[in-house]
């Protein structure tokens, strides 16, 4: 067998000492890092999921807050997938489950909302269709042959979450040559809202899905429209057909309104495939800041949205 040259010998050391510190060098920086990746939304980019802890920025972001107290135990949910975004720093401040697929009920109608608010006149007049009648095959909410402004049907559904006036704001718009399900779902990927599908105007279908990470998209794109918001705060409201004949005495869905401090909006879904859903928005008084919760999946909406709002407000603080 041949002896190694002395320089032969010397470089092997060297690149077995460079190799070495690689090592090290590599699990220092990953020591350094945080498990998970800044659950910033971005435009351009889909949210990215904190599965553990909310994540903390790092000293040179300009925001620091909420900070969190992890001493502060997570609430256990009935839900099958959770999300919690804070609107001002653009993070999620709790996550379960945010890339999971599921079936989304009357949440959907924010989206149905956007699209009517962006593509019909409020004060045109639709006739009410006898497709667009107990279209849940349960409740009647409308009568065939009514006519309501759309601005109407659009507080219907939102406010008790009429699934009829959802479709007869549809069919309106189909008479005017607009296929409404195309732009809902034309809106959907043109907020980046990549893992959805939505099948009709009201969540009936429950082949049609999304994820708490594309809901958070909607709920921040739709922001931009008080009237969606201002409408989920009314408990009750009377409204009639265009001739008087009708009356629909309405009552909003969301039992949690007025037993939450500072609600700025809501939107409640449920079908037995579905189970609850809820979206809840929540201001954080003087901070110009808002918290969105998210649920889907769960045996009990309200309590498990009630269970995450007093876990954020206790175990994170914004001063």
């Amino acid at each position: 067998m041949k002896r190694l040259s002395v320089q032969s010998t010397v470089s092997v050391v060297a690149v077995l000492v460079l190799a070495i510190a690689g090592i090290n060098l590599f699990r220092v920086i990953n020591a350094e890092q945080p498990q998970d990746e800044p659950t910033v939304l971005k435009q351009d980019q889909k949210a990215i999921s904190n599965e553990a802890f909310a994540y903390v920025f790092p000293a040179s972001e300009t925001s620091y807050i909420p900070f969190l107290d992890s001493s502060r135990k997570r609430p256990e949910l009935t839900a099958r997938s959770a999300i919690v975004y804070d609107t001002q720093s653009s993070r999620f401040l709790f996550a379960q489950d945010t890339k999971k697929r599921l079936p989304i009920a009357s949440l959907t109608k924010i989206l149905s909302a956007i699209v009517t608010i962006e593509k019909l006149n409020p004060e045109d007049i639709a006739t009410v269709g006898k497709d667009s009648v107990r279209v849940d095959g349960l409740r009647r909410s409308l009568e065939a042959g009514e006519q309501m402004r759309i601005k109407n049907l659009m507080k219907m559904m939102l406010i008790e979450s009429s699934n009829d006036a959802a479709y007869a704001i549809a069919a309106h718009a189909k008479t005017l040559g607009i296929d409404f399900l195309a732009e809902m779902n034309k809106k959907a990927e043109q907020i980046a809202m990549g893992e959805s599908l939505f099948l009709d105007p009201a969540g009936l279908n429950d082949n049609g899905y999304s994820t708490t990470q594309d809901l958070v998209r909607l709920v921040v794109y739709a922001l931009r429209y008080n009237e969606i918001w201002t409408l989920l705060q009314v408990k009750e409201i009377v409204l009639t057909s265009e001739d008087g004949a009708i009356v629909h005495s309405i009552e909003n869905t969301n039992e949690l309104l007025g037993t939450i401090p500072n609600i700025s909006g809501g939107k409640t879904g449920y079908t037995d495939a579905a189970l609850g859903s809820m979206i809840l928005i929540v201001d954080i008084p003087g901070y110009r800041d808002k918290i969105v919760s998210i649920i889907l999946g769960s045996k009990d909406r309200f309590g498990d949205t009630r269970k995450l709002v007093d876990w954020i407000t206790d175990a994170y603080r914004w001063e």
